[in-house]
Formats: C-alpha cells, structure tokens, sequence
C-alpha cells in the first residue's frame, strides 16, 4: 500500500507559517487528535490489572509558533506483545491481530490530517488540489 500526497509540502508551508491566532487553533487539534488516540488505546487494551492502560500516556513537546509535537506511548512492560507480537527469537513480519495502538494512531493521525487541511483551506491560507 502507497500513499501519494500531492501538495504536502505547501501544506507544511502553510502550517510554518500561520498567524499567531491561528497556532492555537492548530495547537488544539494535535492535542486533540493525540488524546484522542490515547483514550481509544486505553479502551482497546484489554483490562486485567490495568497496567496496559496505564501506561498509556500523551505528551505534548512543544507548542510555540514554530508548530506543536505531541506523542502518544505506552510505557507498559508488556505493551510490546499486543503492538509486535510474539514468535519466540523469530521476528515477526506479519500485522499481530491483537495489534492496537499503532491502528488507532494512523487513524487519528489521518483524521488530524483533514482538520488541518480544512483550517488552512477556511482561512485561504493554501489550496490543496486533489
């Protein structure tokens, strides 16, 4: 599977340089968007003593005019065995079907994706062509 983004780079232009009304704007949607991702892992994790849970946590890196970074993680010892799997000493190659946060995160990411691009669009800041 390819993903071919026609644009990306006027798009990240656009966020670089938003008004400074707008950062916050922005700010709240990959804020948003990464909560978002933490409070379905959480709920996906299933729970026996809560530590899957628990480890999951979002932190936010920066906010400042420059942009905003959040990453969502889990810190949970055993995380490992839902998110790659477990085959012994052999690597495993294929998607675990117990598999949660990664899923989750690409689908937050993306739908981030699409709020931005609606805010930048709204305020004629850039226009994507499909």
């Amino acid at each position: 599977m390819s993903v071919t983004w026609t644009g990306l780079s006027e798009f990240r232009n656009a966020l670089h340089n938003l008004p400074a009304e707008l950062t916050g704007e922005a700010s709240n949607i990959v804020i948003e968007a990464a909560k978002t991702a933490e409070r379905e892992t959480k709920g996906a994790y299933p729970h026996v003593t809560g530590n899957l849970q628990r480890g999951v946590t979002t932190t936010v890196d920066a906010i400042n005019r420059g942009g905003v970074s959040a990453r969502v993680k889990s810190n949970a010892r055993h995380a490992h065995l839902f998110e790659g799997g477990y085959r012994g000493k052999a690597p495993r190659r294929d998607v675990p079907e117990n598999q949660k946060m990664i899923p989750i995160a690409i689908r937050a990411r993306r739908q981030m994706y699409v709020k931005l691009i609606d805010m930048v669009q709204r305020h004629g800041l850039v226009v994507m062509q499909s």
